[in-house]
């Protein structure tokens, strides 16, 4: 495969898409567009750097002559102060005849240069491996070669004094649609109009005889208002004919695209079809269920299960359209979700808190400004039901109490909110102290003891740690009892005699889908005194011995929790590290701080500051700090303990750091404490294990230099100032053992910084963060430019980048930004290498979708949750007709039902079948340091969530930041940079293992 590779660079390499090979890139370049968590953070599992600068860069050959998978004779310990460029050199490599850049530059390419390519004439599909059938969570559906018509629905509240006089909330426009239908019947005869409760409206024969537009007055009653009677008027315009038919085509093309305008055009026009197709299809899941965006919930009764901090758990399901390889489906799932509980607001605050008295409950203001912002209120204390929002700014949710609340009433003396009540409704207000709630546009302040939270609401933001553990125990499902309940959804809400279903011509079907996968073959683990197999996609530490071992000494111990017996851990650490080939000596310190518990956060924080700060200056290049935490919020909460932690250690100190629970020490076990010791030795820069490629379909690939980059975009959490920016992370290999990696961050703006960079055809929304990475070029220099310096000088001829976190609707923009930045970075080299022109191969990794794998032979399940084997591959019945692309379950379920990865082939000039990039994304899944598992995404693309996790611990920006954010200064974001960049990065270490 490698050799077919090297043979079409004279061309133009791989099969990048029909029509890329006339143009290439070269020196600056043009501009054209991208668009999220995965893995929870245990405490004991953190990810820190080695220190010292002996343990950063190795002295190995990264580029083995002999074939990768041989077993590493451990390298020598780097005197104390060597770097990268000190480092012994690595075996001179023959360099590759890489024929010099066409003449054309990358400032002239053209986007429609730039689009996927076709699945592989030979080896398209994969065949290595154990067939197993499967059953899949799709569902047949027949879909008729008929038009529908599409009218856009504009509906005006003419009272309003504003210039503005749009209505776009949906509930209203939902209430106004049906009312219009009902009065208004005759104008549709023998029609059964669907619409989406926004702006489109879809109908199976033109309405009025092709009339391209219609205006209504429409009179209904609101019920959310007391059933006050409200009009409105609403604009019907034609806008399209929509053919269903090209959700048939699309699937059925069998001729690869030539262009990228092809490719978009046949791709929006089957989109917009399924879109129609959804919206018929949800019209009676709406009507009886709770709907959150594609998810219909089913209200729990009486005693829902309890999530916590003032929500409930709520069943429901996920539904969708899906293009398969020779027809489409109905893609179902099941679905939970928080919803707040419709409980009067002063019992809802104390809920929301664990709170007995409201009184209490109120110290936590700010914590329920958060929670309460935007949430639909209802009183009834008028005589009628009216529903209310509370104010969008959680610095406004609350007002004055009653009692001081002061106003003068239209007729009669100045009073307060107090003594109103008590006058006009005859309600004595039992919590007079406390404040109003602010509610509407106007700001009208209620008292809290009036309102009561509207049920079905969907909570808004991240859960938090205790809720998520609320969730996860609730939800995680066996997948036998998982794929009994999808069944029991479907014959349950697919209705196969729907006279709706019916007018339209749309046929379901209520059974799944069976194809056959494969279980891909095991990789080999290797270590320094053994090879192991591994058996259900892990393996232990038991007898063996890491492939390169690292001494730790110059350690310390910064001990939180006030454990007696410290000594029991030093010596565990010792004898277990030693045993895998650790040389651990004894910590130059042990000590307990003392926080003062009665201070406020902010001090106990620069308490915790100002002791990591004496003991690395007292103990000069200490290599790694072992800091004992509380399981208990204290000194401070839990998560933000840990997260100051890393902040202090990453960015201001630059020194590794391993955090330890304290349930961790109380009880102290070989496992647990060899799985500290796994991330300890990775990040003073030693190799844990290593994955053996020689027998692999790729293992040509590694004959040569080889980068493995891996890239992944954190944004800020719901609720976070708008202009708060999002964090790029990237990694790069730098050896032939795929065990180290050097990293890069950045800091980018809001979405609109580079919205005039990228074409689109879709207005950015306000508050849409892009997942294009901005700097792409700059963070791919630095990578490559780790690769040399730790290669002496050698750059990788091939690229494999794995992105995470990009739609199927973003696979161009990345292609067009983030290809052409790659190409960029690579040109940089010219100077030193004329000519340099690497391989590239650019796979989209995706965990955001709803594919769910079961065995139909109970005797293929693994584990107590019955899921399928790791290794477990589909490439057939589901996946694209025409691209490469396939999914892949590498982990084994531990909790609940397996989720498996999908990857997209969006560029490849390294000419992979699927045998070969299947197998290889498959071992990439079994190099991840940080535990003796597959994981289920490859290890670059989550090591570069870890890079982006981290980076975000240690940018709390304040209130100066993003103000200067929001003027627009791209200086200030390179400021942060270089402020917020974590200093372990500069020094070459894996501090996130």
């Amino acid at each position: 495969m490698a050799e077919r590779g090297r043979r079409s660079r004279g061309k133009r390499r791989g099969r990048g898409g029909q029509g890329q090979s006339q143009e290439r890139g070269s020196t600056s370049g043009d501009s054209e567009k991208v668009t999220a968590q995965t893995g929870s953070l245990s405490l004991e599992d953190d990810p820190t750097t080695p220190a010292s600068s002996s343990s950063s860069l190795t002295a190995e050959s990264p580029f083995d002559p002999t074939p990768p998978g041989v077993p590493f004779v451990p390298e020598p310990e780097l005197p104390s102060g060597a770097t990268a460029s000190s480092i012994a050199t690595p075996p001179v490599l023959t360099p590759a005849v890489i024929p010099p850049l066409p003449s054309t530059s990358t400032q002239g390419i053209k986007p429609s240069n730039f689009f996927p390519p076709p699945r592989p004439k030979e080896g398209g599909y994969g065949s290595r491996g154990r067939e197993i059938p499967l059953r899949l969570n799709f569902f047949p559906i027949v879909i008729p070669n008929v038009k529908l018509h599409m009218y856009h629905i504009d509906v005006f509240n003419d009272t309003l004094k504003s210039e503005d006089k749009s209505v776009t909330q949906k509930y209203v426009c939902q209430f106004v649609m049906n009312a219009l239908l009902k009065k208004n019947h005759i104008e549709f005869p023998w029609e059964k109009p669907v619409y989406d409760r926004q702006a489109t409206l879809y109908t199976k024969k033109p309405l009025w005889g092709g009339t391209t537009s219609r205006v209504f007055k429409v009179d209904w009653l609101d019920s959310e208002n007391g059933d006050r009677k409200r009009l409105h008027r609403v604009v019907f315009t034609k806008v399209a004919t929509i053919d269903l038919s090209s959700i048939q085509e699309f699937i059925s093309r069998s001729k690869p695209y030539r262009t990228v305008v092809e490719r978009k055009k046949d791709f929006n026009r089957c989109r917009t079809a399924i879109q129609a197709i959804e919206v018929i299809m949800r019209q009676l899941p709406q009507s009886k269920h709770v709907t959150v965006g594609r998810s219909f919930y089913f209200d729990p009764g009486q005693n829902p299960p309890n999530l916590g901090e003032g929500c409930d758990i709520w069943e429901g399901y996920f539904q969708s359209l899906r293009p398969g390889q020779w027809k489409p489906f109905i893609n179902i799932d099941t679905s939970v979700s928080g919803m707040m509980k419709d409980l009067n607001l002063i019992d809802f605050i104390c809920d929301a808190v664990g709170a007995q008295d409201p009184r209490d409950a109120m110290r936590k203001k700010m914590v329920l400004q958060r929670m309460l912002c935007n949430l639909k209120i209802a009183t009834r204390h008028g005589g009628f039901r009216r529903v209310y929002k509370i104010n969008n700014s959680a610095r406004k949710v609350f007002g004055q109490p009653p009692s001081q609340l002061k106003f003068k009433l239209e007729e009669g003396p100045e009073t307060n909110a107090e003594k109103y009540f008590m006058q006009k409704y005859k309600i004595r207000l039992e919590y007079p102290d406390l404040p109003c709630i602010t509610v509407g546009s106007k700001g009208t302040a209620l008292p809290m003891e009036v309102c009561t939270i509207v049920k079905g609401q969907h909570k808004l933001g991240k859960l938090t740690g205790d809720q998520t553990a609320n969730m996860i125990r609730y939800a995680a499902k066996p997948a036998f009892e998982k794929e009994k309940v999808i069944q029991q959804i479907a014959n349950r809400e697919i209705v196969l005699n729907d006279p709706l279903l019916a007018h339209y011509g749309i046929k379901p079907s209520n059974k799944m889908i069976e194809v056959n996968g494969r279980i891909l073959d095991i990789p080999t683990i290797i270590y320094s005194n053994k090879t192991i197999n591994p058996r259900d996609g892990s393996w232990n530490l038991i007898d063996v011995v890491f492939s390169v071992g690292k001494t730790m000494d110059n350690w310390g111990i910064l001990d939180f929790v006030g454990i007696r017996d410290v000594g029991q851990f030093i010596r565990e650490v010792q004898s277990v590290g030693g045993n895998s080939g650790m040389r651990i000596n004894e910590p130059r310190f042990v000590e307990n701080p003392r926080i003062n518990s009665r201070d406020d956060d902010y001090k106990k924080k620069e308490q915790i500051r100002q002791e990591f700060k004496r003991v690395h200056k007292n103990y000069p290049g200490l290599q790694m700090i072992v800091v004992f935490i509380n399981g208990k919020p204290f000194p401070i909460e839990n998560k933000d303990m840990y997260g100051h932690i890393k902040t202090i250690c990453d960015s201001e100190l630059g020194v590794n750091s391993q955090c330890v629970k304290d349930k961790n020490l109380f009880k102290i076990n070989k496992s647990t404490i060899a799985n500290i010791c796994l991330k300890m030795n990775a990040k003073l820069g030693g190799i844990n294990h290593v994955v053996e490629m020689s027998r692999s379909p790729s293992a040509e690939l590694f004959k040569r230099p080889i980068m493995f980059i891996g890239a992944d975009v954190n944004h800020p959490g719901p609720g976070t100032d708008e202009y708060t920016p999002s964090i790029a992370a990237m990694v790069g290999s730098i050896d032939s053992k795929l065990a180290k990696y050097v990293s890069c961050v950045r800091f980018q703006k809001h979405s609109r910084s580079i919205a005039d960079k990228i074409k689109s055809d879709q207005p950015l929304k306000r508050k849409e963060r892009l997942e294009m990475i901005d700097k792409f070029e700059d963070m791919a220099y630095e990578v490559l430019q780790g690769f040399r310096q730790f290669c002496k000088g050698h750059l990788p001829e091939r690229i494999i980048y794995y992105r995470d976190g990009v739609s199927e609707g973003q696979f161009i923009q990345v292609l067009d930004w983030e290809l052409k930045a790659l190409r960029r970075a690579a040109q940089r080299f010219h100077d030193e290498k004329p000519g340099y022109e690497p391989a590239i191969t650019l796979v989209c990794v995706q965990k955001r979708h709803h594919l769910r794998m079961f065995c139909s032979d109970r005797r293929d399940q693994v584990g107590k949750g019955g899921n399928v084997p790791p290794g477990t591959c589909v490439d057939k019945e589901v996946t694209h007709n025409l691209e490469f692309d396939f999914f892949l379950c590498s982990h084994f379920g531990l909790q609940g039902t397996s989720r498996p990865t999908h990857y997209h082939v969006l560029w490849d000039e390294n000419n992979f079948d699927a045998n070969s990039l299947q197998a290889l994304t498959y071992q990439l899944c079994h190099t991840y340091a940080r535990c003796t598992k597959a994981v289920s995404i490859p290890a670059p693309v989550y090591y570069a969530h870890w890079v982006a996790k981290r980076a975000a611990m240690s940018a709390n920006f304040r209130d100066d930041d993003t103000s200067s954010v929001s003027s627009g200064s791209s200086g200030d974001l390179e400021k942060w940079d270089l402020m917020r960049k974590p200093m372990l990065i500069e020094k070459g270490l894996m501090y996130w293992a």
